[in-house]
């Protein structure tokens, strides 16, 4: 029995997730609402409600998105400070443009400004977090530590959502790496770090 009920769950996950591509890649992410989801999917709202929160937890679960916060996830900012290269991107954040340029029909989406506000909230939160961590790990009694963490993580997010919708909205015409490189040196001229890794 229970494993029926797991095939069951791993059918719906999929239908759920085929539906999303379909309706991200043909409708746009203004389409995007459990109604219009769990009618492409062919299953009812309670079903999707047995699996996600809400829309922002399922493109949160999505294998895109974990993919691109997986390649965020080693980025150590005093290897990024310390990274002497100036005509080339720091690897990982040039990965992460590699990935997103890979996986372009949903990041597109995604990163819309027609996309819901909350969405774009909870993306921010996510990329700022990433640095966030890794500085106060790596900086742990810098001066930035007295500052409310929260407006620390809206700065950093803010930064690098803008970045990513622009390259977006200007349909990807600067190559992966040329905007990594961008957001590399963003990121070591930024007031949040320069003076705490120099």
């Amino acid at each position: 029995m229970e494993g029926r009920t797991d095939l069951r769950s791993v059918r719906s996950r999929k239908l759920i997730e085929q539906a999303l591509t379909d309706i991200l890649s043909n409708q746009g992410i203004k389409e995007l609402t459990v109604k219009n989801l769990s009618q492409k999917a062919g299953i009812n709202r309670g079903t999707f409600y047995l699996h996600y929160k809400d829309i922002f937890d399922l493109i949160e679960q999505t294998e895109w998105m974990r993919g691109l916060l997986k390649i965020f996830e080693p980025i150590r900012l005093n290897d990024l400070m310390k990274h002497s290269d100036e005509k080339s991107p720091f690897p990982a954040i040039a990965e992460a443009f590699r990935y997103l340029h890979l996986h372009a029909f949903f990041f597109k989406a995604v990163f819309h400004p027609s996309a819901p506000v909350e969405l774009g909230e909870r993306l921010k939160y996510l990329v700022g977090t990433r640095l966030y961590e890794s500085l106060k790990q790596e900086q742990p009694s810098s001066s930035w530590s007295v500052l409310p963490a929260g407006y620390i993580i809206a700065y950093l997010g803010s930064g690098q959502f803008g970045l990513i919708q622009h390259w977006f909205i200007t349909d990807r015409t600067l190559p992966p790496d040329e905007i990594a490189l961008m957001l590399t040196r963003f990121i070591r001229n930024s007031p949040c770090f320069s003076h705490h890794f120099s």
